[in-house]
Parts: structure tokens; sequence; C-alpha cells
């Protein structure tokens, strides 16, 4: 017998010694005191029902305890925007059960795991974009936030046409506008792998140049560093950009330079790890200002 079933069957018989205890002394008290035979038939009556509550009591606290539903939904309800988003699901899920088509029902519930991983995801403060336009539009959101001064950018570079597609190129116009106008100070480092960046020349190729010139002549504080350089720091190769304090956003490309996901996350504790990824660069890069005054 294990230590539950021992400590269930404590439980189970304390109360039954309890009600014997009660009954035995009713009978005591009725020979000392003879009374009614009525009023004996409650007083045991009275024994074995104390037993009952108190045997039920003891079951109720020993049983696990199931989930917190109740306490889930009045938590929910203290936030009226995601009160209104669960019902709505509650309302949808409750449809979806009432349809039996085997074809449906198998669509359906592989799209609904894809929309509970998505939530899973989002719990853990971190939002998933795999469309360019959707994460561009969050891009600029954050970057005009009231409270955002500061934005940091790593950008790991193997295609000479990094951000030269249309919404890159916006993304850098609205880079441009919001430094020079004062509203944020931009920072950005730039890996570049060796074939766009040739040790015998000053500066990489273009359009790659044109591209850290013109953000230069913006007074974005710009610094480079060579792929190969961080060959034996090689989990410094990556993307990101740092939101102040608030977010950092990780993204990946593909060979042409195109943002194929991006993520965004909100924990302190990996805004933390990308500002040490962030100081690690500064140990290998040189500053664009310091190559302008070689060329000279």
């Amino acid at each position: 017998m294990d230590a539950t079933e021992t400590t269930h069957s404590e439980h189970s018989s304390k109360p039954l010694l309890l009600s014997a205890g009660l009954a035995g002394l009713t009978f005591a008290v009725w020979a000392a005191a003879p009374t009614s035979f009525l009023l004996g038939y409650l007083c045991l009556l009275v024994s074995a029902l104390i037993g009952l509550v108190m045997k039920t009591w003891l079951e109720v606290r020993a049983r696990p305890q199931q989930p917190p539903l109740l306490e889930l939904l009045l938590s929910l309800a203290s936030d009226p925007e995601l009160a209104t988003l669960h019902a709505s699901l509650a309302d949808a899920l409750q449809d979806v059960s009432s349809r039996t088509d085997p074809t449906f029902r198998k669509l359906a519930l592989s799209r609904l795991n894809s929309i509970a991983a998505d939530c899973a995801l989002l719990a853990k403060g971190q939002v998933a974009f795999t469309s360019t336009e959707s994460w561009r539009v969050v891009y600029e959101e954050l970057l005009r936030s009231p409270g955002l001064h500061l934005y940091r950018s790593v950008a790991y570079v193997e295609s000479a046409h990094y951000w030269q597609d249309g919404p890159g190129q916006q993304s850098t116009q609205l880079n441009l506008e919001l430094h020079d106008e004062g509203t944020i100070r931009i920072e950005r480092t730039a890996i570049i792998a060796d074939h766009l960046w040739p040790a015998s020349d000053l500066f990489p190729v273009d359009p790659l140049h044109s591209w850290l010139d013109q953000q230069h002549r913006y007074g974005i504080w710009l610094r480079l560093v060579r792929e190969s350089a961080l060959e034996n720091d090689s989990e410094l190769l990556c993307d990101f950009g740092i939101y102040g304090t608030r977010a950092v956003g990780m993204q990946t490309a593909d060979p042409a330079g195109r943002t194929i996901r991006f993520l965004l996350d909100f924990n302190f504790a990996k805004i933390q790890e990308a500002e040490a990824v962030w100081n690690r660069l500064g140990v290998y890069a040189i500053s664009y200002r310091e190559l302008l005054d070689q060329q000279h």
C-alpha cells in the first residue's frame, strides 16, 4: 500500500471511530439515565450523521484539486478585451464541435492546433511574423511608440541587396526620417560577409556601400564587422533589433536578404541577452567614420 492509499485509509477510518465513539457515549448516557426510545434513536442518528459529514469533508480535502476554471474565468472577466475574445473563441469551438464531417474535423483540428501553438508563444511574450509586410507595420509602430528613444540594430548582411527590396527601402527611409527629426536615436552594427567586403577594399561593395553611406550622412551611428572576424565567436552571427528596453526582434532572412521570419520578444531577459551580444560585437567592429578617415 502506497502513502496515498495509507493516508486515504486513515482519513476514512477516523470518522467511523468518531461515530462509534459517539454512539457508545449515547448508550452509556441512556443506560445511566434512561430516556425515551425516540430520543435515544435520534442521538444515534446524529452520531452517524456527524461521522458521515466528517468522512465526506476529509475525502474532499484529500482529493486532488480540479483545474481552477472558475478562478480563470474570474481573472479573464477583469480584462474586458480578453473576456470578449474568450467568449468568441468558446462559441466558435462549440460550433466546430457540432460538425461531424471527418474531413472538416481533420482540417479544423489541424488549424486549431496551429492557433494553440501561436497562443502558447504569445503567453511567453513572443509574437512571430512570417509575412514581411506584417512585421514591417509592427516595426514602424514600435519605432514610433511613445517613450522609445533608442533603437540598436545588428544587420547580418550576406547579400549586397540587403534591405534593397520595397519593404526594406521603406524601413530604411523610416529610420532616416525618425533619426533626422530627433524622434529616436538609431545605432547600427553591420556584420558583412567577406565576399561583400574583401580584405583588400576599404568599403563594402555597392549597393551595400551606398546603403550604409546614406545612413551615415543622416547621422546614424554605424560600425562594421567582417564575418570572418567572428569565426571564433560564431554565436554573434545574428540579425536583430533592440527597441529600447521594451523588446528585441530577431530576423531571419533568405539568401537574397529578404525577411522570411521575424520574432518579437518582450521578455527583459532576452533584451539583456541581445545587449550582451551588441557589446561583444564592439570588440570586433570598426566605426564607419574611422573608415572615412582612412580614405583621406
